[in-house]
Parts: structure tokens; C-alpha cells; sequence
């Protein structure tokens, strides 16, 4: 038996126009909340060519791709075992949702499915109607996601959808090799770890070293200096010209120290 609370249907359209309205933003929020669960969850690593960061991008992909239903990797359903974690984490969101929010909800639900205008629906509670309709938006949200970003011709679709910007991006574009670079990187690109972007940061520094003594027209020398003239003028005199000005004149109070 579903929980019930005694409500007085006489005016139940209004009951339900209410409802509903109360219940959307909370049914999205279940929906988001949902998403970000997964999110924050650690991916299996069932799909080894692809580059998923966490079960979202799991869950996404078998959905995609899938269905998984052969027990092709020994564990039952690859699918119906997503839906069980779905199942677990709405269910855990519902645990702490107050009871007439959860009426509220199963009004909204079943008005959705044209049920709610009967008087006699309107007390019950229903966990699993609430759950259905969270489910169907998840996975109308997980169907929509472009997932060419993860996939296994990433390495092509990356560089055509991100540029690199500043000095480097231009002596990178200007020598053809952006998509190359990119290409090379996009797993790192796509963990985004401050390990990765200094891997990444360290190896653009590097070639843009080399594309500045391979510069023989001196363009990129150029457009150095005119973005930077300052910021190159104060390291050169920090670290180059007044250690040499210190230097001299500690020569010469070494030379008159000598001298007398």
C-alpha cells in the first residue's frame, strides 16, 4: 500500500495546478542532482577506447552505443546494471525529500501521464512514478550529449572544436602544427588536471622555443617583444643587468681594497 495523506479533492484542479508547479523545479533538481551523483562517481573503464572521466560519461556511452546486453564483460546487463545505480541514487535523493513534497511530485508525475485529474489519485504518494519520470529525463539528457568529445576519433574532433590563443597559438598556427599539438594532447585536454595542464604548458613552452631560433624573419621575436617589451625589460634588469652592475662594483671595491 502506497503512503497516503488525506487531502480534500472538492477543488482538486487547483490542488494540482499547484502541485505542479511546486514540483517541477524539485523534479529537475532530482534530475541534476542525479547527473552530478554520476558525475562524481569514478567510471568502471568498461569502454577502453573511450575517453570517459567519470560514470556519466559511462553511463552516457553505453546508452548511446549500447544496449549492453550480453554480459560481454561477465558482469550480467552492462545496461540494466546502470539503471540499478540510477535506481539507487534517486532513491537516495527521495530519502530526503519531506512527505508532502513527495506528494507533490506524485501529482506532477502522474499528471504527466494525463492520471492526476482523478479526485481518488490525488493522496497517494508513488515512489516508483516519481523515480520513472527522473529516469526518463536522465536518460533524455544522456541521449542528447555529444559524445564525439570521448570517442574514439576524439584525437580528430578535439582540434577542429578548441584553438590555442596568445603567443603560442599564433607560432603554432602560423607553422601549421595546432591540430598535430592538439591531437597529441587531447587525453590530457580532456583529464584536465593541474598535472596535465603543466605537461601541456611545459611542451608549448618547448616548442615555442624552437619555433623562436627556427624564426629567421624574426616575426615571432617581434610580436614577443611588442607584447611583452615590459615584462622583458623588468626580468632582463632583475636578472641580468643589475647582478651585473652588482658585480662590477664589487670589482672595483675588491680592486681598492687591494690598493690600499
Amino acid at each position: 500500500m502506497p503512503d497516503k495523506i488525506e487531502v480534500d479533492t472538492a477543488d482538486y484542479e487547483r490542488l494540482v495546478a499547484a502541485a505542479c508547479a511546486i514540483a517541477k523545479p524539485v523534479l529537475e533538481k532530482l534530475v541534476q542532482t542525479t547527473i552530478a551523483s554520476l558525475s562524481n562517481m569514478d567510471a568502471v573503464g568498461l569502454f577502453g577506447e573511450v575517453a570517459v572521466r567519470h560514470l556519466w560519461d559511462e553511463y552516457c556511452w553505453q546508452l548511446q552505443q549500447g544496449p549492453y546486453d550480453d554480459d560481454d564483460f561477465g558482469f550480467g546487463s552492462t545496461s540494466r546494471n546502470f539503471d540499478e545505480v540510477l535506481n539507487t541514487v534517486i532513491t537516495d535523493a527521495l530519502d530526503e525529500l519531506p512527505k508532502h513534497t513527495m506528494l507533490f511530485l506524485s501529482i506532477y508525475t502522474r499528471n504527466d501521464a494525463g492520471d492526476a485529474n482523478h479526485p481518488e489519485n490525488i493522496g497517494g504518494i508513488s515512489r516508483d512514478d516519481i523515480t520513472a519520470a527522473v529516469l526518463e529525463r536522465v536518460r533524455h539528457a544522456a541521449s542528447r550529449r555529444n559524445l564525439d568529445f570521448i570517442g574514439p576519433a576524439r584525437g580528430d574532433v578535439i582540434p577542429m572544436e578548441i584553438s590555442l590563443g596568445g603567443l603560442i597559438g599564433e607560432a603554432l598556427s602560423h607553422a601549421g602544427e595546432t591540430s598535430d599539438f592538439l591531437s597529441e594532447y587531447v587525453d590530457q585536454l580532456l583529464a584536465g588536471g593541474d598535472d596535465d595542464i603543466a605537461n601541456i604548458s611545459h611542451a608549448l613552452l618547448e616548442r615555442y622555443i624552437e619555433l623562436l631560433n627556427e624564426d629567421e624573419d624574426g616575426l615571432l621575436l617581434s610580436a614577443l617583444r611588442d607584447r611583452f617589451e615590459e615584462d622583458i625589460r623588468a626580468l632582463v634588469l632583475e636578472k641580468d643587468i643589475r647582478p651585473t652592475v652588482e658585480d662590477a662594483v664589487g670589482q672595483l671595491q675588491w680592486t681598492l681594497d687591494e690598493a690600499s
